[in-house]
């Protein structure tokens, strides 16, 4: 069964986490490494990685680590299960009320790929509560 972004219901549906996966696997990573129903990790060009920014842009919003900065406690924090962030990484994370979503992007030593990990998880206390403290409130 085919899944589209815009069924019609307006501008501003929420893409699902398999639309999400379906997105990444459009852009033809060179190299697909797991895929699960929770789990996608692929490689891609780091010349490519635009595209890829932008569909993580559109679901995640911005990152929460974006590349070249330090990582914050909580940032460190969420991303420990999956092996920690670095300052050369970039993290995305998403809340909703079932899971914990995150991408994880590594750049390679050798500055021509990257590794891209999408993970939706269940919520953990500490997260949730991080989370809602991050985004709940509106300044």
């Amino acid at each position: 069964s085919s899944r589209h972004r815009s069924s019609g219901r307006g501008g501003g549906e929420i893409m699902s986490f398999q639309d999400l996966v379906t997105e990444i696997q459009f852009l033809k990573p060179v190299e697909n490494r797991a895929q699960k129903a929770d789990y996608l990790e692929v490689v891609v060009e780091r010349d490519h990685l635009e595209p890829l920014s932008k569909v993580l842009t559109a679901y995640f919003g911005a990152p929460l680590k974006p590349e070249g900065q330090s990582p914050s406690g909580k940032a460190s924090e969420l991303a420990k299960p999956y092996g920690g962030i670095r300052q050369d990484q970039t993290m995305y994370c998403r809340q909703t009320p079932q899971h914990n979503e995150f991408a994880l992007l590594w750049p390679w030593g050798n500055g021509v790929r990257v590794t891209a990990k999408i993970i939706q998880a269940a919520p953990s206390p500490q997260a949730s509560s991080f989370l809602g403290r991050l985004f709940g409130r509106k300044s």
